[in-house]
């Protein structure tokens, strides 16, 4: 089985201008955002690419989050 990035979470507190680069730093291309009430959400992969148990979240520090799933 192999995970694969789906979405990078950055806290709002980061600043939505270094948000974008610790993102695009992590993605390698310019990633379509969603900002939520206290993040911003920067998707690699549409989560209908992947089977829906398999979301799994690994924290790069306290401000910057990964979350990994495993594709169709």
């Amino acid at each position: 089985m192999v995970y694969e990035l789906h979405a990078v979470i950055i806290k709002k507190e980061v600043g939505l201008q270094k948000a974008k680069k610790i993102a695009e730093d992590i993605i390698k291309r310019d990633a379509f955002m969603r900002e939520t009430e206290d993040s911003y959400r920067f998707r690699n992969i549409a989560k209908t690419k992947f089977k829906s148990d398999t979301f799994r979240t690994k924290n790069v520090n306290d401000k910057v989050s990964l979350i990994f799933g495993e594709r169709l």
